[in-house]
């Protein structure tokens, strides 16, 4: 299933999605997952939740890094005993995911801000995607990239969902929404204020 939430600038749409992920703290309540209680992003993705945010620069990647370590930046504990990575392992996990997803690089050593913003959106997709996640959101996944780029990631969501992913998707684009979403939350000063199902999303 595809998720959407829609709603105006400061509905609270980005809000929303980093309470889930647990970036943020609720002011009341709490947020229950079926794995148990999030409380923070380990417990999220402990949980089997990823996270795109919306900001991909500033939240998503860290520019110094190679491809290869900001893929695999969520997988590390996985990938280490003793605090020793398992380099070989790590490789094959990324020229893996660096096929499957189509991301265009040099090698995988080349640093990710020399990559397209498409590029380095993909890279973002496969650091959770290699990860197995239950839930994954997405807070405006294609946002400042190319068109070209746009219609790749998106056949890459819709393809996740196929496979039983459950995606969460943020989006300004209101076309993006409707061709995606199964689902479509409207938000309003941080309240749900519609709830439209697939056959009832149109744009108006």
């Amino acid at each position: 299933d595809i998720v959407g939430l829609a709603g105006l600038l400061g509905s609270g749409r980005t809000e929303s999605t980093r309470l889930i992920f647990g970036v943020e703290k609720p002011e009341n309540g709490s947020v229950d997952f079926k794995s148990g209680k999030i409380n923070d992003p380990l417990s999220a993705i402990n949980a089997g939740i990823g996270f795109c945010p919306e900001d991909r620069k500033i939240e998503g990647i860290i520019p110094s890094l190679s491809v290869k370590d900001n893929l695999t930046l969520a997988l590390l504990p996985k990938l280490s005993k003793l605090g020793i990575i398992d380099s070989n392992q790590q490789s094959l996990i990324v020229e893996k995911y660096i096929d499957d997803v189509g991301i265009k690089c040099a090698s995988s050593e080349q640093p990710i801000k020399e990559l397209s913003g498409g590029n380095q959106q993909k890279v973002i997709l496969a650091r959770w995607m290699c990860m197995n996640p239950i839930l994954l959101i997405l807070d405006e996944p294609t946002r400042g990239i190319d068109v070209g780029a746009k219609s790749e990631i998106q056949k890459i969501i819709l393809k996740l969902a196929e496979k039983g992913l459950g995606v969460l998707m943020v989006s300004s684009e209101l076309e993006e929404i409707i061709e995606g979403s199964n689902r479509v939350f409207v938000l309003r000063d941080g309240v749900t204020v519609a709830t439209f199902e697939r056959e009832e999303i149109v744009e108006s």
